[in-house]
């Protein structure tokens, strides 16, 4: 009966052990599994580039009139050829501009060049910005946050001008197709999940106060 008792007692002291060390396993395999999810910043740009590029095909192949005024090949060479090219995202189409200025001219209705490569460029270099890189490959993995929201907070507000566009005398043909208009809506949602991903509470609260600066300049 000794024997017996004390073998009770050794499971009783034994077993919290194996309880607790299951538990650190599990919570050691939790973090792993986190781990795993984490995008580094060049994946997260590679992620918005691939979004961009069939975005670009697929407003091409709708729009074959924006296409025609930059070059009489196909959909699928003019997108390669921007995104895989050696121009270094500097395209006389759109005046060698960048970042905010190109998106600018893609919303303009009275630029008479070619919006779709207006409106990539512009995202595309506005994104190579905010993750503090000149392509999709220089990326560090440290980012400037003011630059990184500032981005955020353009591109909410590219969206929210694709869907309340009014003025239909002066309507941008990209965005004048439902169908244009919900692809461009659609990529720029993605994109900006991405980059919303750490708060959105915080970065509604800090685009309002980008947008009062802007308006007070």
């Amino acid at each position: 009966m000794r024997l017996h008792h004390k073998r009770w007692l050794a499971l009783l002291f034994i077993f919290p052990l194996l309880i607790n060390v299951a538990g650190a396993q599990t919570v050691n395999n939790s973090r792993l599994a986190a781990i795993k999810h984490i995008k580094t910043a060049k994946q997260e740009m590679s992620a918005h580039t691939e979004d961009l590029r069939a975005l670009m095909l697929v407003l091409y192949e709708l729009n074959p009139d924006e296409l025609a005024k930059s070059t009489q090949v196909g959909a699928r060479e003019m997108t390669e050829w921007v995104f895989d090219g050696k121009a270094n995202w500097r395209f006389e189409g759109v005046r060698r501009l960048q970042k905010a200025q190109t998106i600018g001219l893609a919303l303009d209705p009275d630029f008479a060049g070619d919006h779709i490569l207006a409106l990539i460029v512009g995202i595309e270099t506005l994104l190579f910005d905010a993750y503090g890189g000149t392509n999709e490959f220089d990326i560090p993995e440290l980012q400037n946050e003011q630059k990184y929201m500032q981005a955020l907070c353009e591109l909410q507000r590219v969206l929210q001008k694709t869907t309340t566009q009014t003025d239909t005398s002066k309507a941008i043909t990209v965005l004048e197709k439902p169908t244009s208009r919900r692809e461009i809506q659609n990529t720029l949602l993605a994109i900006i999940k991405r980059l919303n991903a750490k708060n959105v509470k915080q970065s509604d609260q800090a685009c309002l106060l980008i947008n009062d600066v802007d308006l007070q300049n």
